[in-house]
């Protein structure tokens, strides 16, 4: 993957949750195609959605917790993780103050996040591993962005960690949004609520954050 190519994925909410719950069951990180991130055409969000619910072969649900919700959970994990190794290189690569503030904020927030994710990922009985490992999706940032991304350093470095954390953020937030009325474990659906205002928040003050501004 190109350098460039960080700043063009683009995909709907609904094949988000779609594969977040289709990739529980162990489906191949290359769509059968050429490794690219799905693009969402033909597909409606109804029925993404009833495709969510269903649980997944050899998947149980427990309690309160759907297969949406466990999808999300899981999804948000693999996400929040390559984020944080992204976020991990910007006190040894950026070269704005702006940015590494901004970056040590969400880094700390990122942190609490993941404890309850996978507080809720226990409670519902669902081992902690990772179905999305090597899959390349919206939102997330995968090992050939990571490599790229680290082999630049100062205003290079910055152009393209933004753009992985805008991306990050605006598929974190619609993802959660979506995960709210799919999803049925209140506990699971106050954290997506809590997520996708925090993704919107650190967003505003992403843009901040490239203009130099605390």
């Amino acid at each position: 993957m190109t350098a460039a190519a960080v700043t063009r994925r683009v995909a709907s909410v609904a094949v988000l949750l779609a594969a977040a719950t289709l990739l529980t069951t162990g489906c191949g990180s290359d769509g059968g195609g050429g490794g690219g991130k799905p693009t969402g055409e033909g597909r409606s969000t109804s029925a993404a959605r009833n495709a969510a619910t269903r649980p997944p072969d050899g998947q149980a649900t427990s309690g309160t917790f759907n297969s949406s919700d466990i999808g999300w959970i899981q999804l948000m994990i693999a996400m929040d993780d390559q984020a944080a190794l992204l976020l991990g290189l910007v006190p040894d690569h950026s070269s704005d103050a702006g940015v590494e503030k901004w970056a040590k904020l969400v880094a700390a927030d990122y942190r609490g996040e993941l404890v309850q994710l996978r507080e809720l990922l226990s409670r519902a009985g669902v081992p902690d591993t990772n179905p999305h490992q090597g899959h390349d999706m919206p939102g997330m940032v995968t090992e050939d962005e990571l490599r790229t991304i680290e082999g630049t350093k100062g205003a290079a470095f910055d152009a393209l960690f933004l753009a992985a954390m805008r991306e990050h953020l605006d598929q974190a937030a619609k993802i959660a949004h979506s995960a709210r009325s799919a999803g049925t474990d209140p506990a699971t659906k106050k954290l997506a609520a809590s997520v996708e205002k925090t993704s919107l928040t650190w967003r505003a003050r992403l843009l901040k954050a490239t203009s130099g501004r605390p």
